[in-house]
């Protein structure tokens, strides 16, 4: 596959991307600084972030984030990538960044988006020869399907880092997002990392969650950051913990953003200590 052309993307955008109403994926690629979104995303976007600039900085954040924990896990020998509700392809992608450092890495995204799937199976390069990239339809809630369809990629015997960036907020119950994430790294090899964040429960993210619903974007479910770390349990986990953009970053952070999460090791077993 090759990389679109600004008139193929173009004209994708106009055949694909026509829901009837701002879609999740599309509404927060355009908050994060992404290019694929309808007219219908772009005008809640602009409008949430004109009146609540705590949002887009959260998603830029986040995106950034995402960068920073794919080369860092990368860099420390994970070749193995599953990005859970991976969302509209913003360059640069988890397998852009993960094969700048390891060209045999391979990474499988997960969403049911439609439009996601379509849009990020066109608009994706398969990466470097010796590496691998494919995309999976599927719930992310449901753990066994997905580790079935991706074992055909990843080798579940290996590390692989875990990827649930702005995604479990969608889940409406905390402990069942917290459980979903348990099952996957109960799943995975020791010394396999879940990296993780979500919107904060914060007054000026209550108060741009309900401008977005009332705007027709589906449900978010925010979070304090007792309901996030449960996510985490029987993990190692590299701190800090909190706001994203404060997880090492390249420069210092202004100040912290209503987005927190953080990244977690599974533990080495005895014998590979």
């Amino acid at each position: 596959m090759v990389r679109p052309t600004a008139e193929r993307v173009s004209c994708m955008r106009e055949r694909d991307l026509q829901p009837k109403g701002p879609s999740s994926a599309g509404t927060w690629c355009c908050l994060g600084g992404g290019r694929i979104y309808t007219e219908a995303d772009k005008e809640l976007a602009d409008a949430i972030g004109l009146s609540f600039p705590v949002v887009p900085a959260a998603a830029r954040a986040s995106r950034a984030f995402l960068e920073r924990v794919v080369d860092h896990t990368a860099r420390a020998g994970v070749a193995q990538f599953l990005d859970l509700g991976t969302g509209l392809p913003v360059e640069p992608n988890t397998h852009q960044v993960a094969q700048a450092v390891d060209g045999r890495a391979r990474i499988v995204y997960v969403d049911n988006d439609p439009t996601v799937l379509e849009l990020g199976r066109a608009l994706l390069p398969l990466g470097s020869p010796e590496g691998a990239v494919d995309y999976l339809d599927a719930d992310v809630r449901d753990v066994r399907h997905v580790l079935d369809a991706a074992g055909e990629i990843l080798d579940l015997d290996r590390p692989v880092a875990v990827l649930m960036l702005s995604m479990l907020g969608h889940v409406e119950d905390p402990a069942e997002a917290c459980a979903v994430a348990r099952r996957y790294m109960s799943a995975m090899a020791p010394g396999s990392y879940l990296a993780t964040c979500d919107s904060v429960d914060s007054p000026d993210m209550r108060a741009a969650a309900a401008a977005y619903a009332a705007g027709g974007g589906p449900p978010i479910h925010l979070r304090t950051a007792a309901q996030l770390e449960p996510a985490g349990d029987g993990l190692e986990f590299l701190a800090p913990v909190g706001p994203v953009n404060l997880w090492h970053p390249a420069e210092p952070a202004p100040e912290p953003v209503d987005q927190w999460g953080f990244v977690a090791r599974k533990p080495l077993a005895a014998a590979d200590l």
